[in-house]
């Protein structure tokens, strides 16, 4: 963990830091140093008039002169405790301001000093609890990860290459693809994600697909209807018809009010047809027009607890409320969208029928922007490769938009997803190890918890993505400890401290196994125990490196563990795990990390290998 992640915020006496980090011992034992380390400081009483930090920049919920007048007002000194990382001193100001307390925050770097009342130290204890709390919830990812559907993974790996950032795409629950990137990209990864949004609101305004076919008359009525609506949108006599439907609707019970307060409505908005409280019409979806004025009415006064509020003489109280019209809320608007967006529903389903029924699968692609447009026919065994390379050539597409139009081509016409879609490239499974890993023996409460396991180009850690329900969390067993693990499984997938302590058991597994396929280890004649390096090279051939022996071989070779274990003088049994582990491997895998290791500049001085000398064999 990083000084930024294990940050918390000083406290702000002697006893308050040693609650705190006993409470750090219970929760994270690994969180214990770092912390230690962060709560260092303590600076309590500075005279409120001569106090150092008086002229400094204040961020807080007053400025120091705010707290001084606080100050005197109490009349309690000013505490002070430094050391704060700028963004856990905001965190201070917040939770500052639910408890309602004065502080002041003080300072411009990236460690800041907080202010506050010696009455509300207590508080302030509390607060610090809390987002220590907090951060030992926050243990580092190496990995993160988010779902998107099957045949938008090409578009997104683009984006993530054309940005210089790595993913991975492993196959989902219901269709749905889990995109695994490493964790320090994620706000890179936000703004890919948003690049990815605006491009495909793009391609649906100005993306057209027209199939060669006359509009059938049901077509022509639906159009003409559409039209009508939109032409008609600040038409009264349209509005007052919506409304009329929308107050004939059985199943909303509209409030009924007294006589009484009907005149005052009448008296005040004598249009007004249907009224009722701005809670109301926000739960029949509705919301108030910003202009939204309202009628005040009369309506008996309640307390907390729905109880009648009485005068001293035992008679119900009243209270002035404003209800407001059905014409002062969006009501219209949201009606007349919904029934033009079923009719525009039915207008592509007539559209998709005529196509299919018609001989000439001819179809015009148009980009509105550009004014380009492209004819194609869709009859036969049209893939969506062939698409996309039209729609880069033709409309001058880039790689992501052509992606994402061929996508709304197929879906908006109906053809064939099977035959568009076969063998797409989408899902680039070459660095992924492992997906969907079971155990016939693991425990029963990790059924419905998925694991994945995959790693990057650069070969070194094996991480694993567990997915439980719509939660999901990044584990690395090389790089994190036990304890934090478990700490995500619990805080983040929401799993019982039991099952967390089985998943991370899991997890451990997984990755011995995973580290285990791409190296054997064997015990010479002195009893050293030595690591045998193994590579896949092509389809049927292997390499075996022990020291600066390196030998080749091909599958196909009869008594291949023999000879193996005759040229490096090795035990069978050691040779048969070569074998298999060799077949295990990818071989495009292994050329992307060749590629990447003769990238990296070579080291200053050799390091020293380590080696295990007990007696018999590993594997």
């Amino acid at each position: 963990m990083s000084d930024e992640v294990a940050s918390a915020a000083l406290s702000s006496s002697q006893k308050a830091i040693e609650v705190a980090l006993e409470l750090i011992r219970m929760l994270a034992p690994m969180a214990k140093k770092l912390l230690e380390e962060v709560y260092q400081k303590t600076v309590g009483g500075v005279n409120t008039v001569g106090g150092k930090f008086a002229n400094a920049r204040s961020m807080g919920t007053v400025t120091n002169k705010g707290l001084i007048a606080e100050a005197q007002k109490a009349n309690s000194p000013i505490s002070t405790t430094s050391n704060f990382l700028a963004r856990d001193a905001e965190l201070v100001a917040a939770k500052a301001k639910e408890y309602k307390i004065p502080v002041a925050i003080v300072g411009n770097g990236e460690k800041q000093t907080i202010e506050f009342l010696e009455r509300d130290k207590g508080i302030i204890e509390q607060i610090t609890n809390e987002i220590i709390q907090e951060r030992l919830r926050e243990a580092p990812q190496s990995v993160r990860c988010f779902s998107i559907g099957a045949n938008n993974v090409s578009s997104m790996k683009t984006l993530f290459e054309e940005n210089g950032i790595e993913c991975q795409f492993v196959a989902g629950k219901d269709g749905k693809i889990s995109c695994i990137y490493p964790a320090e990209c994620a706000e890179q990864v936000a703004v890919i994600k948003s690049d990815y949004k605006n491009i495909h609101t793009g391609i649906e305004m100005n993306f057209g697909i027209t199939p060669n076919v006359p509009e059938t008359e049901r077509q022509l009525e639906i159009k003409s209807r559409i039209a009508e609506l939109e032409n008609a949108r600040d038409d009264p006599e349209l509005r007052g018809k919506f409304y009329a439907e929308i107050a004939a609707d059985t199943e909303i019970e509209y409030p009924v009010y007294s006589e009484r307060n009907m005149e005052r409505v009448f008296e005040q908005m004598p249009s007004a047809t249907k009224v009722a409280g701005k809670a109301f019409w926000e739960e029949q979806g509705y919301t108030l027009n910003e202009n939204a004025k309202g009628v005040e009415i009369i309506a008996p006064q309640m307390d907390e607890d729905g109880n009648p509020v009485l005068d001293g003489n035992g008679k119900q109280m009243f209270t002035e409320i404003t209800v407001y019209d059905i014409s002062e809320t969006n009501a219209f608007e949201k009606s007349l969208d919904k029934e033009l967006d079923g009719l525009r529903r039915e207008y592509d389903e007539e559209k998709v029928s005529a196509f299919d029924m018609s001989d000439d699968k001819k179809v015009v692609l148009s980009d509105e922007q550009s004014g380009k447009s492209v004819e194609i026919n869709v009859s036969g065994k049209l893939k969506k490769s062939d698409v996309s390379e039209i729609l880069r050539n033709e409309l001058g597409y880039s790689e992501v938009q052509a992606d994402i139009a061929a996508n709304k081509l197929c879906y908006d016409l109906e053809l064939d997803k099977r035959t568009f879609f076969a063998k797409p490239t989408q899902i680039d499974n070459l660095d992924a190890l492992k997906t969907n890993i079971r155990y016939p023996s693991e425990d029963l409460t990790l059924r419905d918890v998925r694991f994945d396991a995959v790693n990057f180009k650069d070969g070194q850690d094996t991480h694993l993505i567990l997915q439980n329900g719509d939660n999901a969390v990044g584990l690395t067993p090389a790089k994190m400890s036990e304890t934090e693990m478990k700490n995500l499984c619990v805080n983040q997938l929401g799993l019982s401290e039991y099952q967390a302590d089985k998943a991370v058991a899991k997890a451990v597994k997984i990755e011995s196994q995973v580290r285990s396929q791409i190296e054997e280890r064997t015990v010479d004649k002195q009893g050293i125990s030595r690591e045998i390096n193994i590579e896949r090279t092509a389809d049927n051939t292997f390499s075996v490196k022990l020291g600066d022996k390196e030998k080749f071989y091909n599958f196909s070779t009869i008594n291949l563990d023999v000879k193996i274990a005759e040229h490096f003088d090795i035990p069978r049994e050691n040779a048969r795990n070569i074998i298999n582990k060799a077949k295990k491997q990818s071989v495009l895998q292994n050329r992307i990390n060749n590629s990447v290791k003769k990238k990296k500049p070579p080291k200053a001085a050799a390091e020293t290998p380590k080696i295990n000398t007990s007696k018999g064999l590993k594997h």
